[in-house]
Formats: structure tokens, C-alpha cells, sequence
């Protein structure tokens, strides 16, 4: 009897299991040791910053479209030339023979004005009513001459408008120089010199301007970018333009030079 409890007593179905040696205040520790790293990161997890006032506005601001160029009017060496005035604004456009031998002779794209026909009135009917035909302009051009010159004709354009006209590059290049000089050794004015892309050896200048918007090394495209205004010089000389307008005859000036000599505006004769 007592060799069977014995035995029974020693079976493992009555042995007891042991606990697991995993004590309760491990577990406390651990369990308190992972709440800390929990904590610290959440507090130093950088949430990304609402996007400022300003951000939001450019974001939203819809892009800028850019204006159209104006029409072309007349070429050189291969160089298209836009009309450095929009064509609304234009009083005349008049091609006429510039100072000195460097300038080069522009080919007009619009015909001419009749001569019988270029009194004020015609002429302004002819501007109010010109449109592009493609991107080239729908005007009229006048012809005039300028005695005691020995230029070539067409060497020069003047583009007429009322002073304060925006004034744009009529080519795409580069600009090389923004310069003050007196016209006729008297007159404030400015000249403006833009490198055409493709043509190195052209400087296209202009002339009569205020209010230059450019710089040297400034890219410039052509009939877009805006470059000055038109100056009046209405009020210091008598323009020859002014005959064909019934106004002051104010405008901007155009040539194109051959590029070593882009400064030699004092002998252009101004109008």
C-alpha cells in the first residue's frame, strides 16, 4: 500500500509545474522603459508645417501669360524687325536715310504710302485701320528725305507715338549697352544698343527714349520684352514726322549699325 502511493506520488502527472522565473517587476520595467521610448519619440517627431500665407498665394496665383509679339515690318541681313511700338499705338512709320556709313539698309515687309495721299488725316485713317496680316504688320510706310545727308535710304525708321509709349526690343538678342547722350550736343537722351541672336556683327540702336527698363546683358525678345518709353522731344526739336501726323512728330528711332561701331549716334540727326 504505502509502495503504491509511493509510486503514485512520484508520477508525472502529479508533479507540479514550475513558474516561469519572468517575475512580475521585469515585466514593470520593460513595459515602463517602452512608454518612455514611445513618449520621446512622438516628442521629437517634427509634424510638417501649413503651408504659409504666402506660399498658399503663389501656389494659387495663376502663371503670367506673355505677350504676344508685336508684327514684324521690315528685315535686315536676314533679321526679322519687329515694330518696337504696339501697333495701336503707332502715329506713323516713316523709313528715311540715317548719318554716317555704318548703318545698314532695312527691307520694309508693308508698302509704301501714296504720296498723294500722306496729308494727317489719310495718314491717321491708314494707322487706325492697319492690322497684322499673319505676324506681318497691315500698315503703310512713308518715305522721306533727309537733305544734306549722305546716307543710304532706309538705313533709318522712325516708329511715331505720343511720348510715355512703351517702347519694345524689335530684335531677340542681347542687350550691350544702355547709354546717356546729349542730341545734338545739347539734348538729354538715351541709346539704347541690342546684339541681335545670330547676327554679331549688327547693333541694333535706338533712340528718343526715357524710362530705359534694360541693361547691359539683359536678354530681350524680340516685339515682347519692353525696353523704355518714348521720350518728347517734341518740346526741344522740330521733328520732320510731325508733317504727316498732326502732332509734336514724337517717336523712337531705329537703326542698324555694323557691330564694331554701336556708338556713333551723335551724327544720326535725331528724327
Amino acid at each position: 500500500m504505502s509502495e503504491r502511493i509511493l509510486n503514485r506520488r512520484r508520477s508525472p502527472v502529479h508533479r507540479r509545474r514550475r513558474r516561469p522565473r519572468f517575475s512580475y517587476a521585469t515585466l514593470t520595467i520593460v513595459t515602463a522603459v517602452l512608454g518612455l521610448s514611445a513618449i520621446g519619440w512622438m516628442l521629437t517627431w517634427d509634424e510638417p508645417a501649413p503651408p504659409s500665407a504666402e506660399t498658399a498665394s503663389a501656389a494659387a496665383a495663376p502663371s503670367v501669360p506673355e505677350r504676344p509679339p508685336t508684327a514684324r515690318f521690315a528685315t535686315v541681313s536676314d533679321i526679322d524687325l519687329h515694330l518696337p511700338i504696339d501697333p495701336s499705338a503707332i502715329t506713323a512709320l516713316a523709313f528715311h536715310q540715317a548719318s554716317g556709313e555704318d548703318a545698314q539698309t532695312m527691307t520694309s515687309l508693308v508698302p509704301d504710302m501714296p504720296a498723294d495721299e500722306a496729308a494727317p488725316e489719310m495718314v491717321a485713317a491708314r494707322m487706325a485701320e492697319a492690322a497684322a496680316d499673319g505676324d506681318i504688320w497691315g500698315g503703310v510706310c512713308l518715305r522721306l528725305w533727309r537733305s544734306g545727308r549722305g546716307g543710304e535710304p532706309d538705313t533709318a525708321a522712325d516708329v511715331g507715338a505720343a511720348p510715355g509709349t512703351d517702347v519694345y526690343a524689335p530684335v531677340t538678342g542681347t542687350v550691350v549697352e544702355v547709354r546717356p547722350y546729349l542730341l545734338y550736343e545739347k539734348h538729354d537722351d538715351i541709346q539704347i544698343h541690342i546684339r541681335p541672336d545670330g547676327a554679331e556683327d549688327l547693333d541694333v540702336v535706338l533712340i528718343h527714349v526715357t524710362d530705359a527698363s534694360v541693361e547691359a546683358g539683359d536678354r530681350v525678345a524680340g516685339g515682347v520684352t519692353r525696353i523704355a518709353a518714348v521720350r518728347q522731344m517734341s518740346a526741344v526739336i522740330e521733328s520732320q514726322l510731325a508733317g504727316y501726323t498732326g502732332d509734336g512728330g514724337d517717336h523712337v528711332h531705329m537703326q542698324i549699325n555694323t557691330a564694331p561701331a554701336p556708338g556713333e549716334l551723335g551724327a544720326t540727326g535725331g528724327s
